[in-house]
């Protein structure tokens, strides 16, 4: 008498799960590494705002660019405020914003015939991120900060 069995044997159906958990981790390794690339990306796209917003707003403020020598902190709440960049909403955490610890330093090297050698620096600071010219010390700098009207996440 011949028992035809079907189906799989224990054996087999944990090869097939160790493979699936093989797949999956790799699959996981993958995404997880293409998203922290990508959350690189938005903060490095972040610092150029705000050097692009601090740079607009000394041309709409002039009078605020600092001396041959010294330096300038621009809040990016200030910014946000008036309008010269948008919020930088957080990529960890999207109910929040890096808006309010961070900031430009501007700093006014030696000038040349009629062209002003101006560095900016963007110090950006989101959960979990900190930009390298966070490390710069502001202490002692003239700083503009946002009006107390003003409203930022």
């Amino acid at each position: 008498m011949k028992i035809n069995r079907k189906g799989f044997t224990l054996i087999e159906l944990l090869v097939v799960l160790v493979i699936l958990g093989i797949l999956i981790t790799l699959a996981y390794m993958g995404v997880s590494q293409y998203m922290k690339q990508a959350r690189d990306t938005v903060y490095e796209d972040f610092e150029k705002n705000i050097t692009s917003g601090v740079t607009n707003y000394l041309i709409d403020h002039s009078g605020s660019i600092p001396s041959v020598g010294e330096s300038l902190v621009v809040d990016v709440e200030k910014l946000v405020c008036e309008g010269y960049i948008e919020d930088l909403e957080d990529p960890r955490e999207a109910s929040k914003t890096c808006n309010l610890e961070s900031y430009a330093i501007v700093k006014r090297n030696n000038d040349t015939n009629y062209n002003m050698d101006i560095e900016y620096s963007a110090c950006l600071k989101c959960s979990g991120y900190e930009s390298p010219a966070c490390s710069n010390s502001i202490d002692g700098i003239k700083r503009l900060k946002a009006d107390a009207s003003c409203e930022v996440k």
